[in-house]
């Protein structure tokens, strides 16, 4: 082989070489990408927001400019499909004002309003976000509100009516039922904020294990938000029912809804 030839053959070797040393280049900095700084697929999908639709905030529009017209207060709306839960919900600066208020103002014993706990945020993004409601009952001849509740303290009741739905002025929340206590009424577990995860979780986790009604195989997260559903209990004045929903994360919103939207549509049943 002459010296041509040779050196000829040493400079495609090398621009071979090259070739394939800026491929190794590329792609181990591809590599280190998707497995170190690109964002995954579970990221991406945690860090999803609902967006409601144009219909939807049409909707909303019209049912809160109604309701902030007659109480300034109102914060949301509560039902649960297949139920007489029916509610407006408001907020004030207490947890005592609307145990008598009325939606309309007037003050009714017994009667009162559906109410947030006054340490709660008001777009329902706390952790753990509280609803206080009579049950009312056999005082009253209105039997709507919170009486419902207590009906989720049977399984077969529970499981029947798995979703509560909230709406605010901005969007909806859904809400699935993970548990129904009794409690007495000065329980420890009534809580707006905690230390931290362990904290909230270890009082969630105590919930769940005590709950002679519950949803099976539910895994506590500090990931997810709840929401309380609060009342009296007829038989006994000294104790009150809690029923654990947890809210539907943005980033399943979307299934859920193709699943589940049109059968969870407001059908109203309040008189």
């Amino acid at each position: 082989m002459s010296r041509r030839s040779t050196t000829k053959k040493s400079s495609i070797t090398k621009i071979i070489a090259s070739i394939v040393a800026v491929a190794v280049v590329a792609l181990g900095g591809f590599f280190i990408y998707k497995s170190f700084l690109a964002p995954s697929g579970d990221k991406i999908k945690s860090e999803q927001t609902y967006i409601a639709s144009d219909e939807e905030k049409e909707y909303l529009a019209n049912k809160f400019k109604g309701l902030l017209a007659t109480n300034s207060e109102t914060v949301g709306y509560v039902y649960i499909p297949g139920t007489q839960l029916d509610e407006p919900v408001v907020q004030t600066t207490d947890n005592a004002t609307y145990l008598d208020k009325r939606f309309d103002g007037v003050n009714e014993p017994l009667m009162g309003t559906v109410f947030m706990d006054a340490d709660n945020k008001k777009d329902f993004s706390d952790r753990l976000t509280w609803l206080f409601g009579h049950a009312r009952g056999s005082k009253v001849v209105d039997h709507r509100m919170f009486k419902d509740v207590n009906y989720f303290s049977r399984q077969e009741y529970f499981d029947a009516h798995p979703y509560v739905v909230i709406e605010t002025p901005e969007r909806k929340y859904y809400y699935e039922a993970v548990a129904m206590i009794i409690v007495p009424e000065e329980t420890a577990f009534y809580r707006t904020s905690f230390d931290d995860d362990k904290d909230f979780e270890k009082q969630l986790g105590i919930i769940y294990d005590t709950a002679e009604v519950k949803k099976p195989n539910v895994k506590v997260s500090a990931k997810d938000k709840y929401l309380v559903l609060s009342t009296c209990r007829e038989e006994d004045d000294t104790i009150r029912a809690n029923l654990y929903l947890r809210q539907i994360p943005d980033s399943e919103m979307s299934d859920f809804v193709k699943q589940h939207g049109e059968s969870l549509q407001y059908k109203p049943t309040r008189e």
